[in-house]
């Protein structure tokens, strides 16, 4: 067979594709140029038609035949023939028809020519029809023009092939001369013998191509060079993962899942367990006595088997030197070169449990404080409502034991059930859901952060007795909620004092109706039944009094709990540190960095030491503070700034779980000589009522305390919120003793009571009140800097505390 070289190859295939594109060219120009020619052809027969119809018009309806021969003659050149009809539709005149004459336009057969378009004009002027023309429009021309374009494009066709053959001959040529060395490179780079150059590197294609393989050559090399250097590197990074499979400072191995032996272990390993790594490989952990119950292996190495990984496992570990410590095991299986391989970490947790211990020893010495305040139950339960903490104030009050109510009773098993029916209709019903159970105690505290509201307590013996019980929820570090706190105190003589006031209220109304006669006898009564209410009205102020104490105590212990918790935490991880450096300086391996590390770890926790402690102590003192002013009631000189803020620091944590923001406005060096405990109690009332009543169905808040000097011996005192407002119905009875819109629902009606007495007979001062629905409420007092010396005391001066106003 023929073999054609490249040059020729080319050539040949440049000339066919230019032939293939030069018809396809060529044929287009043609059809394009035949639809114009088409075209052309067509606006000729519009323009000639409108032209003789114009023209003939106005002489056919004078039936001037002479002017319409001569309106032919001069167009003879483009119209072969011409038939004129009138409006009878008959043959007038005719010329260059060559075929028989028809009689009638209807009549007419017109003949098929190639070069002729035959057109028919209907001879209309002034809207009249005078008849038809018919006439053979002349396309010779076109047909001469199709022909002369066809040539000429033919003639260029044929001179573009043969120049771009010759072109192509040429370049053929010129292309082919460094061929064979590029071929001879290229072989040779192939081979691997890449310092092998093309010499012909020039700036056209060829010389591209010549320096691209010489570019190649070199890239190949450095690739080669290349990929040894990440060989290298890659046995470099399996040591680096070595050393930080070392670092960890925890027990690592790597074993086999089949056998259990040993192939690699860390140094943490070592730590742990005591035995030399070199001593383990090859070994199991059985063989090497660490799992002190081998039941506890197998254990973890079933769940592994079955699930590919374990995670969290709690086990006892035994170490070389006989010591038993406490791990927590987390394991997977891994393929290592199709071998299935077991990848286990396991931490020492024998401190953490420790730890833990030290924290159930702090809370039962938290349960021995609770256990102080015998007048107060308090109890605590987790999220599902179980008791944990059960106070000696509880044992009082319910009769059960604490080991019979820890971890036995729950909240609702002292709790009457019709009440805690009713309330669970009234709160399933207001959030759309079922509530029961817990919940009914705690919903309104966890969305709150508190719930004040009187209960009913069935004690151990079946004795009912009536309590306020606030129920906080208990949140960890993390402000999740681990439980809930109940601090009840026992109302049941409030309650019955309040249906004696009714019962005697009933019983004189009917006196005066029935007996006007023996007034002076009812009289006599009625001052009988008076000092057994102010009798009753004192052991309510006592227990109001309780009541506020009772909120402080639960704050104050739950604010302490954490402070404490952190403190000992932080104790006892720098005590487990400094048995380490001791034991470490004994024999000898202590290192700087050891010791550095420990100082520092020393210093930041003394720091949390430090804040825990003063923090704790804050509260303490405060605490004490308050405490012993609210009962002393003695009056002494203070500052009224530090007096304000001492009793808004305790129940600042109360607030925070509130959506409820409160603002102290006092200017300091505001020196008054009175009672502090009388106005801590103004405060904390007037708090309370803003919490309970102000921000009903409110998701937000603030209150403003404010105070300024006025002239030289008064001081006013404005407390407001951005409340609901007080109802103009509401208003003129808000100071009056068991009123209150809340009964039965937390509220007892005697905190405005108690504030009015206080401010009126006590600190001789005046109180005025101004609110506007929806807008909130101001409690403006005017108090005299040195309280007036009267015989009156804080209890006393609640001898006022039925008069009606």
């Amino acid at each position: 067979m023929l073999k054609l070289s490249l040059r020729w190859k080319l050539i040949l295939v440049s000339v066919l594709v230019e032939v293939v594109m030069l018809s396809i060219l060529v044929g287009n120009s043609l059809r394009f140029n035949e639809r114009n020619l088409s075209q052309l052809t067509d606006m000729r027969a519009r323009e000639m038609s409108h032209l003789l119809s114009t023209a003939i018009a106005p002489s056919l309806a004078q039936k001037d035949y002479g002017a319409i021969r001569d309106i032919f003659r001069t167009h003879e050149r483009g119209v072969d023939y011409f038939l004129l009809f009138g409006q009878e539709r008959q043959l007038i005149l005719h010329s260059g028809w060559t075929k028989a004459l028809p009689a009638t336009s209807d009549a007419l057969q017109l003949p098929v020519a190639s070069d002729r378009q035959d057109v028919r004009v209907p001879i209309v002027s002034g809207g009249i029809n005078h008849g038809e023309l018919v006439f053979g429009l002349s396309t010779r021309f076109v047909l001469d023009a199709q022909k002369k374009l066809f040539e000429e494009s033919v003639l260029i066709s044929f001179f573009e092939v043969v120049l771009s053959t010759i072109f192509l001959f040429l370049l053929g040529l010129w292309l082919t001369r460094h061929l064979r060395q590029l071929e001879a490179a290229a072989n040779a780079i192939s081979a691997g013998e890449f310092e092998t150059k093309v010499q012909y590197t020039g700036q056209d294609e060829i010389g591209v191509v010549g320096h691209a393989l010489n570019v190649m050559s070199d890239q190949l090399a450095n690739e080669i060079a290349a990929l040894r250097h990440s060989e290298q590197q890659q046995r470099e990074t399996a040591n680096r993962l070595l050393a930080v499979f070392e670092a960890v400072p925890d027990y690592m191995t790597l074993s086999q899942f089949e056998t259990g032996r040993i192939l690699y272990a860390n140094a943490g390993f070592e730590r742990l367990t005591g035995h030399r790594k070199q001593d383990a490989i090859g070994k199991t952990s059985l063989e090497l006595g660490i799992w002190s119950d081998p039941e506890q292996r197998k254990v973890w190495t079933n769940m592994i088997a079955e699930q590919g990984t374990v995670s969290d496992f709690q086990g006892t570990m035994q170490t070389k030197d006989g010591q038993f410590k406490s791990g927590l095991l987390s394991a997977a299986i891994v393929e290592v070169d199709g071998a299935r391989h077991i990848v286990a970490i396991c931490k020492d947790i024998t401190d953490r449990l420790q730890a833990e211990a030290k924290v159930e020893t702090a809370r039962r010495d938290l349960q021995s404080v609770l256990d102080a305040a015998s007048e107060i139950s308090i109890i605590a339960t987790n999220k599902e409502g179980l008791v944990t903490i059960f106070n000696r104030g509880a044992e009082k009050m319910l009769g059960y034991r604490t080991h019979e109510s820890v971890g036995q009773l729950h909240a609702t098993d002292f709790h009457d059930a019709d009440e805690m029916e009713q309330r669970s209709r009234e709160l399933s019903q207001k959030f759309g859901r079922e509530i029961s159970g817990i919940d009914i105690f705690s919903t309104i505290a966890t969305k709150y952060g508190m719930e004040t509201r009187n209960w009913i307590y069935i004690t151990k013996y079946g004795k009912k007795i009536h309590v306020s019980l606030s129920v906080t929820a208990l949140t960890n570090a993390d402000q999740e909620i681990t439980g809930y706190l109940g601090i009840a105190r026992d109302i049941t003589p409030q309650i019955e004092a309040r249906e004696a006031l009714n019962q005697l209220n009933s019983e004189l109304e009917s006196r005066v109706q029935q007996r006007t006669a023996e007034l002076e006898l009812a009289n006599h009564e009625l001052a009988s039944t008076m000092g057994h209410l102010q009798m009753a009205q004192t052991e309510l102020l006592r227990s109001e009094k309780l009541r506020a104490l009772g909120d402080v105590v639960a704050v104050v212990a739950h604010e302490l709990n954490t402070p404490i918790g952190n403190c000992l935490t932080v104790a006892s991880t720098l005590l487990e540190k400094s048995r380490e450096i001791s034991s470490a300086f004994n024999d000898g391996s202590l290192k700087r960095s050891l010791l550095a590390a420990y100082l520092q770890d020393t210093e930041q926790g003394m720091g949390i030491l430090l804040r825990g402690l003063n923090r704790s102590s804050e509260l303490v003192i405060s605490f004490k503070q308050v405490a012993a002013d609210q009962v002393s009631d003695q009056r002494r000189p203070f500052d009224l700034r530090a007096v304000v803020q001492e009793v808004t620091s305790l129940l600042h944590p109360m607030l925070r779980k509130t959506p409820f923001v409160l603002h102290v406005d006092i200017p300091e060096k505001l020196k008054m000589d009175s009672f502090p405990g009388a106005l801590e109690q103004i405060v904390t009332n007037l708090i309370n009522n803003a919490v309970t009543h102000a921000f009903e169905g409110r998701s937000s808040g603030t209150m403003t305390i404010h105070a300024e000097l006025i002239g030289t011996d008064k001081v006013k005192i404005i407390f407001s919120d951005d409340g609901i407002g007080i109802e103009t119905a509401h208003m003129s009875r808000i100071f009056d003793p068991f009123y209150t819109t809340k009964m039965g629902r937390g509220g007892t009606g005697l905190g405005l009571n108690i504030v009015h007495n206080i401010v009126i007979k006590m600190l001789g001062g005046k109180l005025e009140v101004e609110s506007l629905v929806g807008t909130g409420t101001r409690f403006i007092i005017y108090l005299p800097l040195t309280a007036p010396h009267t015989d009156t005391v804080p209890g006393d001066t609640n001898n006022a505390l039925f008069t009606a106003r």
